[in-house]
């Protein structure tokens, strides 16, 4: 009973521990986005996480069929896709403004679910309460009127819903492998896809002679901390509380995302988005009744 209990203080306190380093993530990525572009933060990223990765799975390997591989490659660039959106976004619009629009998550998983399986469907709570969060998020973005951050709060949601088919993606795939050589496959072809668009776009590599140690520092938290051992933490979390009950823990995003703005970023947090939070807020919580019922 006690071992129990123990199991259980852990994946709690592992899920706390993820969501306030993801939530952070928002924070670091407004400092770098003042001396980066969003593709060169990505390169690190995805780059060093599959390096570590591979490093510590160097001898699992696995003979697998094209359909297998290409299912690898789908999640690969649906990670590309969803965190080139997110850069982009952070760039444009205030981290507050990203925490609150990460509070429609749940909805967009749902609707996917809806509509690509069989045993998750929607219910009239779910919809009424998308609808209120829809609202909430149309209150935040047009708070200051029409500007330059509405398109950075419409590539924060439209990274919202590629997320929303990423956790499809592993609903329906189920890779019966090791989280570490899942993560090295999917993070080496997200590598690809992005060196393919900067090429593409034109974009510029990251230059090495320019890094400063705050850079350093930063890419290092968004490596290590929230890509690398916040998944292991996160998939601990999971193991021990359950998916439903770890998941819970997403609805304090936004509020932890907006008081870090303030605190770290001076963002000034107005009535009108306190007002949109609150509607986005008060959609999740009728998703979180239903999952109760």
């Amino acid at each position: 009973m006690q071992k129990i209990k123990d199991k259980i203080l852990i994946g709690n306190i592992c899920a706390v521990v993820t969501l306030f380093a993801w939530d952070f993530t928002y924070i670091i990525g407004k400092f770098l986005l003042k001396e980066l572009e969003p593709v060169q933060i990505l390169i690190f990223r995805f780059v060093l996480v599959a390096l570590l990765s591979a490093l510590l799975n160097i001898k699992e390997y696995h003979k697998k069929s094209f359909k297998e591989e290409s299912r690898f490659i789908i999640v690969g660039f649906l990670i590309f896709l969803y965190f080139i959106l997110e850069n982009s976004g952070l760039k444009l619009t205030n981290a507050s403004n990203i925490g609150f629009i990460l509070g429609t998550l749940p909805f967009f998983s749902s609707i996917t679910a809806h509509f690509f399986t069989k045993d998750e469907k929607m219910e009239k709570s779910l919809i009424i309460g998308f609808l209120i969060s829809m609202f909430g998020v149309a209150v935040i973005s047009f708070s200051n009127g029409i500007s330059v951050r509405i398109k950075g709060d419409m590539l924060m949601l439209g990274a919202v819903i590629i997320w929303s088919f990423y956790s499809l993606a592993l609903k329906k795939y189920k890779f019966g492998y090791s989280i570490y050589y899942v993560t090295k496959k999917t993070f080496t072809y997200a590598s690809v896809f992005l060196i393919l668009y900067i090429l593409a776009a034109g974009e510029k590599f990251p230059d090495f002679h320019n890094m400063t140690l705050g850079l350093f520092f930063g890419i290092a938290y968004l490596v290590i901390v929230a890509s690398f051992l916040g998944f292991i933490f996160w998939g601990k979390a999971i193991k021990y509380i359950g998916i439903v009950k770890t998941s819970n823990y997403l609805f304090f995003s936004p509020i932890n995302v907006m008081i870090f703005s303030y605190i770290f970023l001076g963002e000034n947090i107005g009535i009108r988005q306190i007002f949109g939070g609150g509607f986005i807020l008060l959609g999740s919580l009728m998703l979180k009744y239903k999952k109760k019922k």
